[in-house]
């Protein structure tokens, strides 16, 4: 059973280096995403999401997110307060 793991250690920013074996075996490439799962008090499974290249900004539900949105005039807040209550009665 032991001979298959792989002992790792935490750093002080709690990185975790994966032994040159292991990566080869799962083909973990640097980038790549690992999901951790925890299992117990004690423990987790790892699993390789394989996304390397792949960052969050090309993700549309980031981008949609996190885009800062030009209005295209001021709305007053007495105004907006008005027509959030005529949305409010109309629904």
């Amino acid at each position: 059973m032991w001979e298959n793991m792989s002992l790792c250690r935490v750093d002080k920013r709690y990185r975790i280096v994966v032994n040159k074996k292991v990566r080869r075996q799962v083909n973990l490439e640097a980038g790549d995403v690992v999901v951790l799962e925890p299992v117990d008090d004690h423990s987790f499974r790892v699993v390789v999401a394989g996304l390397a290249g792949e960052t969050l900004e090309d993700d549309p539900a980031w981008r949609a997110l996190h885009t800062p949105v030009r209005a295209e005039r001021r709305i007053p807040p007495e105004e907006l307060e008005r027509v959030m209550e005529e949305e409010a009665w109309r629904g």
